[in-house]
């Protein structure tokens, strides 16, 4: 009796821990519903601060699944001109809905810089969504200029051993951080509304199952068409790649060639699971002037005359069909960068993260866009066209 009331409290644990892990998060491709809309504004505010709080200060008990990882502030933090104006619309947007940050770096100075400041300060640690693994594919290109990995065109499992026996042996990095390794027999979670066999995610984080369990569980026999398809365990293991092929691992590499860089004025943070395994498709920290100065790192490096600049240049010409048709869609995708949107005007990269997370680099200028949200309540369209005014079409 004892043994079966102790199963059914694990249960219903269970139970509670993914359902506040569904309220804390419903993070995917940024194309998928954003079912936090459902909730009242007081509740969203409540989603937020336990994102921003709890989850970073590993507070409540399910996150006892990974540790953090810190990245240190650059040793000499940069602070970029600012001469924006109060912006009477996007204040009044602000006011009505859960956008919490507009900044817009014209390519010389700031030139708009809105912030709900009843929700959000300005050097709190924000979180990433879907952003962070643009992070992974820059890294991913200062890794190969420095000789970490020799070719993009590797099999993965030349640098994680754990990938040979399963679909991604032989799946090249390239294919893997183009989302195209084929592996949707196994991965595909849309929305997280709730478990599934082909869930990552959740078992991920609330049940504590290691990366590296998803990855043996793959057969090569069951390997769909190399084709995108959106899934976030790629992310990962390209992430874990360069965990264990660069000497100190992926956080002190990303302090040295993007915090140090960039010139972050403020910390960094992700998380590792109980393998100390890398979890960076969606869980990276930063705050609202870093990711904006992550924006201007990307282009001062895309004009550079460098090995990360021709990277970046091969990032943009060797992208693959995105499968989306809409005006404002990306329609191309390569190395965790979205790209290919027809309704801007300009060349660009662009870092997508779900509930509008956004930072969009005109490759043309140097001028960046970048947006911060609970959820996406507002017309980001609207957004867009009142910052980048004649760049839209």
């Amino acid at each position: 009796m004892t043994s079966l009331k102790s199963g059914v409290k694990m249960g219903l644990m269970k139970k509670l821990s993914i359902c506040l892990f569904l309220v804390l998060f419903g993070f995917s491709a940024p194309s998928f519903a954003d079912h936090q809309l459902k909730k009242s504004k007081e509740e969203s505010l409540i989603v937020h601060k336990q994102r921003m709080n709890e989850l970073p200060n590993n507070a409540h008990a399910i996150w006892k699944n990974y540790k953090n990882e810190i990245i240190k502030k650059a040793n000499s933090p940069k602070v970029l001109k600012d001469n924006s104006k109060p912006n009477k619309k996007l204040k009044k947007i602000i006011k009505k809905s859960d956008l919490l940050s507009v900044l817009y770096f014209n390519g010389n100075e700031i030139e708009v810089n809105e912030i709900s400041s009843k929700k959000m300060k300005d050097t709190d640690l924000m979180y990433s969504m879907s952003m962070a693994k643009s992070y992974v594919g820059y890294l991913l290109g200062h890794a190969v200029c420095d000789g970490y990995i020799k070719s993009l065109d590797d099999p993965i499992d030349k640098y994680l051993s754990e990938t040979k026996g399963t679909l991604y042996e032989g799946v090249s990095l390239r294919d893997l951080s183009n989302m195209s390794a084929g592996d949707a027999f196994y991965f595909q979670e849309k929305g997280y509304k709730a478990e599934s066999p082909k869930s990552y995610a959740i078992p991920l984080l609330v049940r504590g199952i290691p990366i590296v369990e998803f990855i043996k569980k793959t057969e090569k026999k069951y390997q769909k068409k190399q084709t995108f398809d959106y899934s976030n365990i790629q992310t990962d293991i390209v992430a874990n790649a360069l965990d264990k092929n660069i000497p100190g691992g992926i956080g002190k590499y990303m302090q040295i060639k993007v915090s140090e860089r960039a010139g972050n004025t403020e910390e960094m943070l992700f998380f590792r699971d109980n393998n100390n395994w890398a979890i960076l498709f969606a869980f990276l920290y930063s705050s609202r002037m870093d990711y904006l100065k992550f924006g201007k790192l990307i282009y001062d490096d895309w004009k550079s005359d460098s090995c990360i600049s021709n990277y970046l240049k091969e990032v943009l010409n060797k992208s693959v069909s995105s499968k989306k048709k809409k005006k404002d869609d990306y329609k191309r995708y390569s190395a965790f960068f979205w790209t290919g949107n027809k309704s801007l005007k300009f060349k660009h990269l662009a870092l997508l993260g779900h509930g509008g997370q956004r930072i969009i680099i005109n490759l043309d200028t140097g001028a960046v866009l970048s947006t911060h949200s609970i959820r996406k309540d507002y017309n980001l369209s609207k957004v867009k066209k009142i910052v980048l005014k004649k760049l839209i079409k």
